[in-house]
């Protein structure tokens, strides 16, 4: 997954939070295009200081173009301009070169070592790399004369080093601390793209490797790939992905990286639940359409449970506790594959409640056949000991899609058992003192017997207890943990 500043797809919210490797890019992540002057060494012994700054202030003046080397050095040489210009050299973006002829036909031309002709260059290269080797590049300011642009004479050494994003260095702090892999790709050289990754605080950066003269292999074993344009940097992150790494690619400034973690980790976790518990309910809705079908078929039942009286009911517990579960501020580690989770932790308690229905079901059938005598008479009956039964089984099964437990999660379960408890106490409530079905979801508790509580109750204790007891053989593993 590519990641810039914003993020607003789900999908790319779930790799965020599943990410086991966080790729930057170099050039347009890590870095701000923004240039640092470490040091100005003076190579020219016949010139001093403030004649130096004076030269470099000069070729600004005359050049007098915004770019990043520019910017930088404005900030320290910008002194007058002391002599008239006469040609000007416009900074030349390829080579990173800019210039300026003055009167009296010295020219002064600023630029990166390597691209500049310059006497004595082995020489002076290699007094450049000593800097070079931490990373940093070495600009000269060069003197030639009538508006000649080679073999020019070093007067000083201009170092510099690329800034990184202090937001950046606080992101892979903290993917370090998570145990999150950090790599960087780079089309800049590998020794100058390590310096870069160990200065934003990159873990084992002496892993590196240049794409340059390397074919993709063994991606995973090293951190810092340099010399890699666009298609080594894809190849690098299909080779990470082909070893079963979760990759996050970082091509762009992100000025939280952490709280986009965090955020993905909690929308994806309260998604899951969400979604756990409404499977769970849609499974169950299937399942009795099943049974509804096989009653209505064999006669059994024309219109067992009243399910649309149920629904309403049930409507209201399930908009609550989506409600609890969608503020749950809790980051918990992810695992596993998403939707097959889902499903095996939804049809538990699908299966709980449908295993409930099937045998109010079949009671009713055995007592109208004058097999048993359970106290189920009539469909109102069966109606009331589904209702009861099915609403207090899923206090249970709301329970466990809560796991694991916090202060905010168990508050939630107080919230929806309450709510449970609340939508059946108070239409028996109404039917027992009016004697008459409630006027809200039409329950007949009037109809209800002594026995046919105590079925229902032995029937829910001991589904409870069943669910339980899968659960904790099961349930181990649990796909996001603390």
């Amino acid at each position: 997954m590519c990641m810039s500043n914003k993020i607003s797809n789900p999908i790319a919210f779930l790799k965020l939070s599943q990410a086991t490797t966080v790729c930057f890019d170099k050039e347009t992540a890590l870095c701000d295009g923004e240039i640092l002057i470490k040091k100005v060494v003076i190579l020219d012994v016949r010139r001093n200081e403030s004649e130096v700054s004076q030269a470099i202030s000069n070729v600004l003046n005359a050049v007098n173009e915004r770019n990043p080397l520019y910017d930088a050095l404005k900030k320290q040489y910008d002194f007058e301009l002391s002599s008239e210009v006469k040609k000007v050299y416009p900074f030349n973006y390829q080579t990173r070169t800019m210039g300026a002829t003055f009167r009296g036909g010295k020219a002064y031309f600023i630029g990166l070592v390597d691209n500049m002709s310059i006497k004595n260059k082995p020489g002076i290269l290699k007094r450049c790399d000593e800097y070079v080797r931490y990373g940093q590049d070495v600009y000269v300011l060069a003197q030639g004369e009538n508006e000649i642009t080679e073999n020019l004479d070093v007067v000083a050494l201009i170092v510099t080093k690329e800034h990184v994003r202090e937001s950046m260095v606080e992101s892979i702090k903290w993917l370090n601390e998570h145990n999150i892999n950090v790599k960087v790709l780079s089309s800049d050289n590998t020794l100058k793209a390590s310096c870069i990754a160990y200065d934003a605080g990159v873990l084992n950066t002496s892993k590196q490797i240049s794409m340059e003269y390397t074919a993709i292999r063994n991606a995973y074993r090293n951190v810092v790939f340099g010399e890699a344009q666009r298609e080594e940097k894809n190849a690098i992150i299909k080779s990470l992905k082909a070893k079963g790494e979760k990759v996050v690619y970082i091509n762009d400034n992100y000025d939280d990286l952490p709280r986009a973690f965090e955020e993905s980790k909690r929308l994806v976790n309260n998604l899951y639940r969400v979604s756990l518990f409404i499977i769970s309910k849609v499974l169950f809705a299937i399942f009795l359409a099943i049974l509804f079908a096989i009653s209505y078929a064999t006669k059994v039942s024309e219109n067992p449970f009243a399910l649309y009286r149920y629904f309403v009911l049930d409507a209201i517990i399930d908009i609550a506790a989506i409600v609890l579960l969608v503020f749950d501020r809790k980051n918990n580690e992810v695992k596993g594959k998403y939707f097959i989770n889902v499903l095996k932790k939804s049809l538990p308690g699908a299966l709980m409640m449908f295993v409930a229905s099937i045998l109010l079901i079949v009671l009713y059938s055995m007592q109208k056949n004058n097999l048993v005598s359970f106290g189920i008479y009539n469909e109102q009956i069966l109606t009331t000991m589904f209702m009861i039964a099915v609403t207090i089984l899923g206090i249970p099964v709301f329970y466990y899609i809560c796991l694991p437990l916090s202060k905010y999660r168990r508050i939630s379960i107080v919230v929806v058992g309450a709510i449970s408890i609340i939508t059946l106490v108070t239409p028996a409530i109404i039917s027992y003192t009016s004697n008459k079905v409630d006027p809200i979801f039409g329950i007949p508790f009037m109809e209800m017997s002594g026995p046919a509580y105590f079925v229902t109750g032995i029937i829910v204790t001991v589904l409870i207890a069943l669910y339980f007891v899968i659960n904790k053989i099961f349930g181990k593993g649990e796909e996001y943990e603390n």
